[in-house]
């Protein structure tokens, strides 16, 4: 007569260990979490800095083909980034930029002339009659001073979700200088630098009041310092 198939007892995981398992993966992730995130907001930064500085030569580009020169004096006027980047028509009237010297992502406009990317939001100032800044969209066209503009503009990025997407807020203007805030608290919509947010004077929405404020405080009342 065959003998009875002999019982295994099932192995599996006790509840004791389960809870460790949990307890170490736990601790793991408190570890890995941080440095993701961190290193995230580094590339961010990085990637708002490399975009100010194609903005830097795209201006120099374009306004020393006198792309847009509504005076007639043969200077070239600065352009918002909806015209550096051939997403809009030149407020000349002349057709948009095609090529453009900046890719077409860096000129998607709000209505409030914002672009956002990589975690960072973006907007191009130029001067009005005053000495203004004033964001740099189709609906403000007009009110840009063809004269100022010659000389006369500022671009800031800022982080959409400060701590979260970035730490910095960076600025540059017709210097070729860049700047990045120290402790600065500009965050997403609620905290937007002003086009004269990092120079010297008094009103953080001039463009034409003084020099960039490297390495002290300036107008808003943060410290910025020079990006190498």
């Amino acid at each position: 007569m065959a003998a009875p198939p002999s019982r295994t007892t099932a192995s599996g995981f006790t509840l004791l260990e389960l809870l460790i398992v949990v307890a170490v993966i736990a601790v793991l992730s408190s570890m890995a979490i941080p440095n993701m995130l961190a290193s995230r907001t580094t590339a961010n930064e990085t990637v708002a800095v490399a975009a100010l500085r194609s903005i830097i030569a795209a201006q120099l580009q374009c306004q020393s083909l006198c792309l847009v020169d509504r005076d007639g004096d043969g200077r070239g006027e600065a352009l918002g980034l909806d015209e550096l980047c051939g997403t809009h028509a030149l407020r000349s009237g002349a057709p948009a930029l095609s090529p453009s010297p900046l890719p077409q992502s860096l000129g998607l406009l709000n209505n409030l002339g914002h672009v956002a990317g990589r975690g960072y939001l973006l907007c191009l100032y130029l001067p009005d009659a005053t000495g203004n800044g004033i964001a740099a969209t189709p609906a403000n066209s007009d009110a840009v001073d063809a004269d100022l503009a010659e000389t006369f503009w500022t671009c800031v990025a800022w982080p959409q979700a400060r701590t979260v997407t970035g730490n910095e807020t960076y600025w540059t203007n017709h210097t070729g200088e860049i700047l990045r805030t120290v402790g600065g608290r500009y965050d997403g919509r609620t905290l937007v630098p002003e086009a004269g947010a990092a120079l010297l004077g008094s009103t953080p929405n001039s463009l034409v009041q003084g020099k960039p404020a490297a390495n002290t405080l300036a107008c808003d009342g943060n410290r910025w310092m020079t990006v190498q």
